[in-house]
């Protein structure tokens, strides 16, 4: 699977994480490339998502942890805005989501996107971290990878599709313990083609990343399909689907 095209601005090659400064001038020229921070400082390695709450800066570090929960754990570092370390959490298994949600403050870590899929929930005032929830159907080869919190609905991604009818963006029942989820796309769903303006097939092979749009819009990124659909009015009996093909998706970075 590829890495989320979302997250192409702070992709690294090395161990380190690279703070973007753009141009005001012009938001597609980098100006200048810094270090903002370093895995040594926290003794981990293989850092993955950033969401910014909490007048802090949240990373993940997978430390090679395995995908589907089977060894390993993952490295949560808060950082302060000039790269200092706040605090850490180790958490089992492997974190590639990482959401703050804005009515609570909690942090969200989403374990094992490739299989035994779980959620941890990160409390920065009291510096704790909640036991692991699980879903209510677990899979051990599809997980949830991301998490997008729409006004009073959170949604999910969910991965390694193998057919049409299987889901690839989820709503979640809030409060559910354990996890109660409810399909609101499905790999095989057709969509209009921006770039043409014909209806025709989306390509989810590989859901990934999931955004929200200025315009209310979920944005999930299909990595091996160089795809990103848009999903309007989400949940909704509105619903509509359109969809972007990337001309060069071989450009996306190859995901560890």
């Amino acid at each position: 699977m590829n890495k989320p095209f979302a997250k192409l601005i702070f992709r690294l090659a090395t161990l380190s994480i690279i703070l973007l400064a753009i141009s005001s001038v012009s938001a597609q020229t980098i100006r200048h490339v810094s270090t903002f921070a370093t895995g040594t400082a926290v003794n981990s390695t293989a850092p993955d998502s950033i969401a910014l709450g909490n007048n802090s800066i949240w990373v993940s570090y997978a430390n090679g942890a395995d995908s589907t929960g089977l060894n390993g754990s993952s490295t949560i570092a808060q950082y302060k805005f000039d790269g200092k370390v706040r605090h850490t959490y180790s958490i089992p298994g492997s974190v590639d989501g990482l959401k703050i949600d804005p009515k609570t403050g909690l942090v969200w870590a989403l374990q094992n996107q490739d299989g035994n899929s779980t959620l941890t929930l990160i409390d920065p005032k009291n510096k704790t971290t909640a036991a692991p929830i699980p879903y209510a159907v677990m899979s051990s080869t599809r997980g949830y990878d991301d998490v997008v919190f729409r006004f009073d609905k959170t949604f999910l991604s969910y991965t390694n599709p193998a057919g049409p009818s299987d889901p690839t963006i989820q709503l979640l029942e809030n409060g559910s313990n354990p996890l109660v989820v409810t399909p609101i796309l499905l790999m095989g769903a057709t969509g209009t083609n921006l770039a043409t303006g014909t209806i025709q097939p989306t390509s989810q092979n590989d859901p990934d990343s999931l955004k929200l749009g200025p315009n209310g819009d979920l944005i999930l990124s299909s990595g091996d399909d160089g795809q990103l659909i848009f999903v309007s009015k989400p949940g909704s009996p509105d619903q509509s689907v359109s969809f972007l093909s990337l001309l060069d998706p071989s450009g996306l970075p190859s995901r560890a």
